[in-house]
């Protein structure tokens, strides 16, 4: 028996000698109790770690339904928003519409008051000459009689002032018969035909699908290894094939030169050793007119590939100089309007004036029930430079499988209600960058949006995609990105040396 069970017992043991006597001490807790004590309490602990965890639990799914709630407030206001917006942009379509009739119901007013007034002039001005010519004839006629052969060369009083029959028909043919203009113009005008790819984009993504589209084009130059043909940005947008017709139905595959979206404009190329001899002795470079000189009222001949059907002709006469005309998406172009008949197909396509001068690229028709005869032109003189510019570009051939670039980047693919929502700009949103890669070196970062490539507009990765396609590995390219930095996007232009795809190890 040890110390403590004798005092368990009630007995006190004698201190040896010499040992001081002490007090007795409280009982300690013994063995059993201890577990039982540590047992209680681990079990105590372990019920306040359920119940912690039970509690954060329920605030992760309140906070969960919270931002579900937000998200779903946000896209009914999203689309609250849009709903709004279509309704703003119906109700300005018909203001528009409504205030065109009426400067058009206006203008005919003015043009019947004209037209009558002119031809009661000219009426007036007949009754004179034939009273004058009656008398002369009762004068003379037997001088009438004599000269009735020679009516060509000069006049009843033989004074030689007579317009010559000929010179009669000549006078007719410039404004009902533009046959000799065209059959030489023609030949500098082509038919193209696209193969593409369309986006749409909704809250659930991205869809894509294959399209077939025509065209017109213009002959506007060459150098000594390529053609150049000038036609509409909207015709070869989101194109994967060109192809062009040209005034002998033969066929050629054409690239991309170079585009611009503020003037709608575009230029193919075409290799000269791709034609053959016969076409290109068929074919004549367009001669450029000047229109800045336009005239109200001025003829112009429009031949384009109307409705996909091929090279067709339309004549009118020069209605506008400057008409602002706001499209669909919102973009303002200064143009021509003309009452020359404006088709599908016909974009892109010449616009002539009665020397057989281009002097506009045919760019739209004003779509309404209640309206005929408003087609619109681009002025040539006003896009000349952009002309030159794009035509002097490097080709845009895509590159083989050897030479196909590498960048190092893997992205996200948004919907544009996403980017709206969050104000995220549009372009290729990047979602990481691998190490030691092209982009790395370059200074990209996670989360940048690329909106441009070598001066090319980005607004999605299909569009980079599109883009890198035209430039070879180990190339330099400058990328637009737009960074997000204390809560705002800034845009920081950055140089890229591309790698080559074939080099990438798995």
């Amino acid at each position: 028996m040890n110390e403590w069970d004798e005092k368990i017992n009630g007995q006190e043991t004698q201190p040896e000698a010499g040992q001081p006597v002490t007090e007795t001490a409280e009982l300690p807790i013994n063995g059993s109790e201890a577990v039982e004590e540590a047992l209680r309490e681990k079990e105590a602990e372990e019920a306040r770690r359920q119940q912690e965890a039970i509690r954060l639990a329920q605030e992760a799914a309140r906070e969960r339904q919270l931002l579900e709630e937000q998200e779903a407030e946000r896209a009914r206001a999203y689309a609250a928003e849009q709903r709004q917006k279509e309704a703003a942009r119906k109700q300005k379509k018909r203001r528009k519409r409504q205030s065109f009739l009426t400067v058009l119901c206006a203008l005919l007013s003015v043009a019947a008051l004209a037209v009558s007034v002119v031809s009661y002039q000219s009426l007036q001005r007949m009754k004179g000459d034939l009273s004058t010519l009656q008398n002369q004839v009762s004068a003379k006629s037997e001088s009438v009689v004599t000269r009735q052969g020679n009516l060509t060369g000069t006049d009843i009083n033989g004074s030689g002032n007579a317009v010559s029959a000929s010179e009669f028909k000549t006078g007719t043919t410039s404004l009902t018969d533009v046959s000799d203009i065209v059959a030489e113009a023609i030949r500098s005008v082509v038919s193209i035909e696209v193969t593409g790819t369309k986006k749409t984009s909704s809250f659930y993504g991205t869809r894509e699908y294959q399209t077939q589209g025509a065209g017109s084009g213009v002959i506007i130059g060459q150098n000594e290894t390529e053609l150049w043909i000038a036609t509409n940005h909207h015709v070869i947008e989101d194109a994967n094939e060109i192809t062009v017709v040209f005034c002998d139905e033969k066929k050629i595959s054409a690239y991309l030169k170079g585009t611009n979206q503020e003037h709608d404009l575009a230029v193919l190329g075409i290799q000269l050793d791709a034609l053959s001899q016969e076409t290109l002795d068929e074919i004549r470079l367009a001669t450029i007119g000047d229109s800045d000189i336009l005239r109200l009222g001025e003829g112009v001949i429009a031949i384009g590939n109307a409705l996909g059907w091929g090279q067709s002709v339309t004549t009118g006469v020069v209605s506008a100089l400057e008409r602002n005309v706001t499209f669909s998406d919102e973009t303002t172009m200064n143009l021509l309007q003309i009452s020359a008949a404006i088709n599908p197909g016909n974009s892109g396509g010449a616009l002539l004036n009665a020397k057989g001068e281009l002097i506009g690229i045919n760019n739209a028709k004003y779509s309404d029930e209640e309206v005929e005869g408003v087609g619109f032109a681009i002025p040539i003189s006003s896009i000349l430079d952009v002309m030159q510019e794009l035509s002097l570009k490097e080709a845009r051939v895509p590159v083989s499988e050897d030479e196909y670039p590498y960048m190092g980047i893997t992205f996200r693919d948004l919907s544009s209600a996403y980017h709206s929502m969050y104000g995220i700009p549009l372009g290729a949103y990047v979602d990481s960058v691998g190490k030691g890669t092209p982009a790395e070196e370059a200074g990209i970062l996670p989360y940048d949006v690329i909106t441009a490539l070598d001066g090319e507009k980005i607004e999605s990765y299909a569009d980079l995609v599109g883009e890198l396609q035209y430039h070879k590995g180990g190339t330099e390219v400058e990328v637009t990105v737009m960074r997000l930095e204390k809560g705002s996007y800034n845009e920081i232009k950055l140089t890229i040396t591309l790698g080559f795809k074939k080099n990438i190890t798995s």
